[in-house]
C-alpha cells in the first residue's frame, strides 16, 4: 500500500508541477506556440534526438559486450517478429509521455520556486525512481539505478533546455536495451531480436528487473551522462544551445 502510494506520488507531483507551470504562463498571456517553447518541446531538433539515439546506443551495446565477455548472458536465437514495429511506437509513445512529465512539466514547474539547478535534477530524479517502484523485480539497487537515469535525463533537458535529447536518449536506452538485444527493460519484456539467457549474481547484472538493476547497469548511467556532459560542452553551436 505505500509504495503503490509513493509510485503514485512519483507520477502525480510532477504532473501538479507542469500545470502550475502552465497556468503561471496563461496568467502571464503567452500564446501556446510560447508556452510549447517554454517546455521544450518545440522547435523539434533533430540532431538533438539524434545524438541521444547514438549515445544510447553507444552505452547499451557497451554492456552487452561487457554481459558476453564475462559470460553473463548466451544468445539463444536471432530473428525479427511482426510485433517489434508496434513495441517502437508503444516505448516511443511512453518515453515522449514521461519525458514531457517527468523533465518538462517537473522542471519547469519547480523553477518556480527553486533556483538551483542541482537541487531540480536531484529532486526530479527522485520522484523518476517513486515511479517505477512497483515495476517488477525492484530492488533497492535498482531503485539507486533508476535514481541515476532520472539524473541523466533532467541533466539532458537543462543543458540542453529541449526535450529531444532526453527522448533519443530514453527511447535508445529501452529500444536497444529490450527489442535490439533482449534484455528486461525495468522488469518488463517486449518483443526482441535476440532471445537471450542471463545469467549471475543479480547484485551485478539486475535480475528480473533487467540491466537496469544491477551494478553494472548504473556504472553505464554514469557513463552516460559523462557522454552528454562532453558532447554538451564541446558541441553547444551544433546543439545550438544557448
Amino acid at each position: 500500500m505505500i509504495l503503490q502510494f509513493l509510485k503514485y506520488l512519483g507520477l502525480l507531483v510532477p504532473l501538479m508541477f507542469g500545470l502550475f507551470s502552465i497556468e503561471k504562463w496563461v496568467k502571464n498571456k503567452e500564446n501556446f506556440e510560447k508556452i510549447l517553447k517554454n517546455l521544450g518541446i518545440i522547435p523539434f531538433k533533430s540532431l538533438n534526438i539524434f545524438v541521444g539515439l547514438i549515445i544510447g546506443t553507444i552505452a547499451f551495446t557497451l554492456l552487452f559486450l561487457v554481459y558476453y565477455f564475462f559470460d553473463f548472458l548466451v544468445v539463444k536465437t536471432f530473428g525479427w517478429s511482426s510485433g517489434i514495429l508496434e513495441t517502437a511506437i508503444k516505448l516511443l509513445a511512453l518515453v515522449i509521455f514521461e519525458e514531457v512529465v517527468s523533465r518538462s512539466f517537473f522542471i519547469n514547474g519547480l523553477k518556480l520556486f527553486i533556483k538551483s539547478e542541482n537541487l531540480i535534477i536531484f529532486l526530479t530524479a527522485i520522484f523518476f525512481s517513486l515511479a517505477h517502484l512497483l515495476n517488477n523485480g525492484v530492488t533497492v539497487i535498482s531503485s539507486i539505478s533508476t535514481f541515476v537515469g532520472g539524473i541523466m535525463y533532467a541533466y539532458a533537458f537543462i543543458k540542453t533546455k529541449n526535450i529531444w535529447l532526453p527522448v533519443g536518449l530514453h527511447f535508445s536506452w529501452n529500444f536497444v536495451q529490450g527489442v535490439i538485444y533482449g534484455f528486461s527493460v525495468s522488469g518488463y519484456n517486449f518483443s526482441r531480436i535476440l532471445e537471450i539467457n542471463v545469467e549471475g549474481s543479480p547484485l551485478w547484472i539486475g535480475g528480473s528487473y533487467g540491466p537496469e538493476g544491477g551494478l553494472i547497469g548504473i556504472i553505464v548511467r554514469f557513463f552516460v551522462i559523462i557522454m552528454i556532459y562532453i558532447f554538451i560542452n564541446k558541441h553547444k553551436t551544433i546543439l545550438m544551445i544557448k
